[in-house]
C-alpha cells in the first residue's frame, strides 16, 4: 500500500532536517575544509598518474591534456586552463619523474583516500576500525577504482568531444541539449560512483540514486553560481597574488566536499528513518500530522482491555513505551504492578536477552503502546546516552516499588 502524497513530503523534510542537523553535529564544514587541502594535493597527481597510463596506449599527451581541460572545467569552474598548464609542465619534465617520483605521486592521493574513508565511517556511525594492514589495502583498491573511473571519464570526454563536433558541423539542434545533458549525467555518475566507493556499509540502491541526483543538481546549480561570481568578480583572490587561483580552486573543493558530505548525511539518515521517527517519541519532539502518521504506522499498535501483550516464556526481541492507557505486568500468580502513560516495560529481558519472566496485559481499553526493537533501541542510546539514563531511572523506580 502506497504511502499519501502528505506523509511522503513530511518524511521528506523529515530526512532533509534530520541531515541538517547531523551535518553540524558532525562538524562536517571542518571536515570538509580538511577534504578540501587534501584534495588540492591529490587531483594534479591524479591526472597525471591517468594521462601517463592513457599515453602508454598510444594516445597523444596533448590530446588527453585537452580532455583533462574540459573534465576540470566541469570541476572548477573557470580554472580548467590552470591545471590543464600544470599537466604540460609534468608532461615535458615526465623523464625527471621517476620510478620513485611516480610511486611517491601515487601515495599523495592516499590521504585524501583515508581521510574520505574515515569521515563516511563517522557519518554513518561505524566503530569497527578495520587493521593497518586492512585499511591501507583498502585505500589502495579505492585508489585503483578511482584511477580507472577517471580514465573512463577522459576516454569518453573524448569521444564526446568527436561526436559533438560532428553534431556541430551537421547543425543538429538537438546538440545543445545533448551539451547540458551529458555533463549532468556524467556529475551524477561521477557522485554515485563516489558513494559507492566510499560508503563503509552496504546501502539500498534507492538511498544511493536519491542522494546522488541531490547532489548532483544542487552541485550543478552552485558550480553555475560560482562560475557567475568568478566571472563577474574578476579580482576575486587577487589578495593572494600569484596565488590566486590555488585559492579559488580550495575554495571551490571545499564547497564541493560540503555538497558531497551532505549527500552522505542523507543517505545516512534515509538509512536511519526508524531512529530518526523513535527519536521523536523518546524526546516528545513535536511532530507534523505525517510523521505522526508514519510513527503510527510503523512502531504503535493499539490493544483492548484484557489482551495479551506478551506471555511469559516468549522471546524478547523488544521493549514497549505506553503511549496511553495502562498496562498490567504479572508474575505468577503475584499480584499484577499497573502501569500508566509514559512507562516503559519489557526492557529487562530485551536487555539480557532472555525469554520473557513475566507477562504484559491492557488494562484498559485504547491502549496504545510504541514498540522499540533491540537494534533500533541499541542505535539510539549510542547516539544519545541520556535515554537509557532515563529508562535505567524507570527501570529503578519500577524495582523498588516491586520491592
Amino acid at each position: 500500500m502506497s504511502r499519501p502524497k502528505g506523509s511522503r513530503l513530511s518524511s521528506a523534510f523529515l530526512i532533509l532536517r534530520e541531515s541538517m542537523r547531523s551535518f553540524v553535529k558532525n562538524n562536517d564544514f571542518d571536515t570538509a575544509a580538511s577534504l578540501a587541502y587534501y584534495g588540492f594535493f591529490a587531483f594534479i597527481p591524479l591526472f597525471f598518474i591517468v594521462l601517463s597510463f592513457l599515453s602508454l596506449k598510444t594516445m597523444s599527451p596533448q590530446v588527453l591534456i585537452g580532455a583533462i581541460e574540459h573534465v576540470t572545467g566541469h570541476i572548477f569552474p573557470q580554472f580548467g586552463k590552470v591545471i590543464s598548464d600544470e599537466m604540460h609542465f609534468l608532461t615535458e619534465h615526465r623523464n625527471a619523474v621517476g620510478l620513485f617520483g611516480f610511486i611517491a605521486l601515487f601515495w599523495s592521493i592516499t590521504p585524501l583516500i583515508n581521510a574520505a574513508r574515515n569521515v563516511f565511517a563517522t557519518i554513518f556511525n561505524v566503530e569497527n576500525k578495520p587493521s593497518l594492514f586492512k585499511a591501507v589495502t583498502v585505500d589502495l583498491i579505492a585508489l585503483s577504482v578511482i584511477i580507472l573511473l577517471f580514465g573512463a571519464l577522459l576516454i569518453s570526454e573524448l569521444y564526446f568531444d568527436t561526436f559533438s563536433r560532428g553534431m556541430r558541423v551537421r547543425g543538429v539542434l538537438v546538440f545543445r541539449l545533448i551539451d547540458y545533458v551529458v555533463p549532468f549525467v556524467v556529475t551524477f555518475l561521477s557522485i554515485l560512483f563516489f558513494y559507492v566507493i566510499f560508503s563503509p556499509l552496504r546501502l539500498k540502491v534507492g538511498h544511493l540514486l536519491i542522494a546522488s541526483l541531490f547532489v548532483a543538481f544542487f552541485w550543478t546549480f552552485m558550480k553555475e553560481l560560482f562560475s557567475g561570481f568568478v566571472f563577474s568578480n574578476p579580482h576575486y583572490g587577487f589578495a593572494f597574488g600569484s596565488l590566486r587561483a590555488i585559492f579559488v580552486v580550495i575554495i571551490w573543493s571545499y564547497c564541493s566536499f560540503c555538497m558531497l558530505l551532505f549527500g552522505a548525511e542523507m543517505m545516512a539518515s534515509m538509512r536511519n528513518r526508524e531512529i530518526i521517527l523513535l527519536k521523536k517519541l523518546f524526546f516528545k519532539r513535536p511532530v507534523s500530522k505525517g510523521v505522526k502518521r508514519q510513527i503510527v504506522e510503523k512502531f504503535v499498535r493499539d490493544y483492548n482491555e484484557g489482551e495479551m501483550i506478551y506471555e511469559a516464556g516468549e522471546p524478547a526481541n523488544c521493549m514497549f513505551h505506553i503511549l496511553s492507557g495502562e498496562v498490567s505486568i504479572r508474575k505468577g500468580d503475584a499480584p499484577g504492578q499497573t502501569l500508566g502513560q509514559g512507562a516503559y516495560f519489557g526492557d529487562i529481558s530485551m536487555f539480557l536477552e532472555e525469554p520473557r519472566t513475566d507477562s504484559a496485559l491492557a488494562s484498559t481499553d485504547n491502549t496504545q503502546l510504541a514498540i522499540i526493537s533491540r537494534s533500533n533501541f541499541q542505535t539510539i542510546i549510542k547516539e544519545h546516552p541520556a535515554v537509557a539514563i532515563n529508562i535505567l531511572k524507570e527501570m529503578a523506580l519500577r524495582l523498588r516499588t516491586r520491592g
